[in-house]
């Protein structure tokens, strides 16, 4: 399979996120601080797939995926990122493999205010996927 696009990468699940205490939402705010995750990695989008290899690994089907959302919402809010979100938008992905329904947000490519990558992968998916 052709690699479509790499990129580091900072993610968490949407249970995970919704455990995440105030103490850790005001840290976010700080200089040096990267946004509200989990889980990082490296991130790589294929022909078929998205894979994340990291503290834990993840492998997406792209066929499997129902939604693509970049911004806030509900479970990541915007004091999760530095600026209150104003350079940085997390990427929902909601998927379903026939088994189990799973919902990560994921910020690529994070250089200390900017996350520029992530827009670029929201939009390269829409692309593949339409």
């Amino acid at each position: 399979m052709e690699i479509l696009f790499e990129s580091p990468v900072f993610w968490a699940y949407d249970y995970e996120l919704e455990a995440k205490s105030g103490l850790s939402q005001i840290a976010a705010q700080f200089s040096g601080v990267p946004p509200i995750h989990e889980h990082s990695g490296a991130l790589r989008l294929s022909t078929g797939t998205i894979e994340i290899v990291g503290d834990v690994d993840l492998l997406i089907s792209l066929n499997d995926i129902e939604e693509l959302y970049l911004g806030f919402d509900e479970v990541y809010h915007r004091n999760f990122v530095k600026n209150l979100g104003a350079f940085c938008q997390p990427l929902r992905i909601r998927s379903s493999n026939g088994f189990a329904k799973t919902t990560i947000y994921l910020i690529a490519g994070y250089s200390g205010s900017s996350c520029a990558p992530t827009q670029n992968l929201f939009n390269l998916l829409q692309q593949i996927l339409s």
